[in-house]
């Protein structure tokens, strides 16, 4: 059984079905695709190529001229000199999230996997559940991707922790003055880190997607803006990296934080994605830490064909528990390093970013982390 019908949830789905087991998703908010508007969607995902190529194993990738391939990533420093930029021919794709699910729901539309659109009251560690319309049923294994609020998963006896970093980010498609020429742009300044990721043209108007994280202090005064006024404070913070900017649609403001379970396994029940590790935007990880925890099922499966469903989640959980907990850690530390103004840490991040340009193989290791 797996609870939530998102894009890493769907994905377990597909890998689970196709290492023999039955299937059942629930999903209250149900499995209808989802129409894409004229405009990129502002919700999108910098995917690694580790996540690309599992959803090329599912058949749920494809070329497409709403996903758009980016070659580098440059980061700099707005207090500093320093900067690290990260090439690579194949280094990732920006895709909308709807259009990767999208894709998914299409695998699944195809394959032996009953889809339930009902919400589950909670789960006991030996897998029996209790539907909201007071049936229930036995499973061998539950696995939870029901997102960051982990509803179902806290009535099932998992606990969340607050890893704190309580933040506002507002995203947001934009038009551009300059092309992005396939290169990912992050700046990090005294409001929070900025991001301007390469969007597909839209006719021959250039595209790029923001993602500015801020302290709820500056996401106040920002929210009351004009359109035109935010945008404007974009161009001149990001330094005019892609010329003048404005905004196609309204931006969205969404809450951040980071959090975790205590425990990601509980008998045969399993927590991946965000439920399992909820991370700050920096890199764009979540996706691609979800779609990994995916890629660690698959392979339990495989090794394990006969095993019982609390020696998979166990294992699962094993495997994927230093992974969670460096990113979190890497993500936190960038959090606090390039906030702050103190003299001395901006002469170690200076250093720390000018030694990763001069060493491919620190860049290496970062692009492997990042997926």
């Amino acid at each position: 059984m797996i609870i939530g019908g998102g894009s890493i949830g769907l994905a377990s789905a597909c890998v689970s079905a196709r290492t023999g087991h039955n299937v059942t998703v629930f999903d209250p908010a149900g499995f209808a695709l989802k129409r894409p508007a004229p405009e990129i969607d502002s919700r999108v995902w910098a995917l690694g190529t580790r996540s690309q190529r599992l959803l090329e194993d599912l058949d749920a990738w494809n070329s497409n001229d709403r996903v758009c391939a980016y070659q580098s990533m440059r980061v700099i420093d707005a207090r500093s000199d320093a900067r690290v930029t990260f090439t690579h021919p194949t280094l990732g794709h920006m895709v909308e999230a709807d259009w990767v699910r999208n894709q998914l729901l299409k695998e699944v539309s195809g394959i032996d996997i009953q889809c339930i659109q009902r919400s589950v009251k909670a789960i006991t560690r030996t897998g029996f559940i209790t539907v909201d319309d007071g049936t229930t049923i036995d499973a061998d294994l539950v696995i939870f991707s029901e997102g960051r609020a982990a509803t179902t998963a806290v009535a099932s006896g998992f606990e969340i922790i607050d890893g704190g970093y309580h933040q506002r980010a507002v995203i947001g498609t934009l038009h551009s003055e300059r092309p992005h020429n396939g290169e990912a742009f992050q700046i990090f300044t005294e409001y929070g880190p900025l991001a301007l990721l390469p969007l597909p043209d839209c006719g021959d108007q250039h595209r790029v997607s923001l993602v500015w994280s801020l302290d709820k202090l500056f996401s106040d005064d920002f929210e009351k803006a004009p359109n035109e006024i935010l945008a404007s404070f974009v161009s001149q913070t990001s330094e005019f990296a892609r010329g003048h900017l404005h905004f196609v649609a309204d931006p969205v403001w969404i809450p951040l934080s980071q959090q975790s379970l205590r425990q990601d396994a509980l008998g045969c029940l399993l927590a991946i994605g965000d439920t399992s590790h909820g991370i700050l935007p920096l890199a764009g990880l979540g996706a691609n830490l979800g779609f990994a925890d995916v890629l660690a099922l698959r392979a339990t499966l495989e090794r394990l064909p006969k095993a019982g469903g609390d020696r998979i989640a166990r294992t699962v959980a094993r495997e994927r528990c230093i992974d969670q907990q460096t990113v979190t850690l890497v993500m936190g530390l960038f959090s606090d390093v390039f906030r702050s103004d103190q003299p001395l840490v901006q002469l170690g991040r200076s250093l720390a970013l000018r030694t990763a340009d001069r060493y491919p193989m620190i860049r290496s290791f970062i692009q492997e982390l990042a997926g």
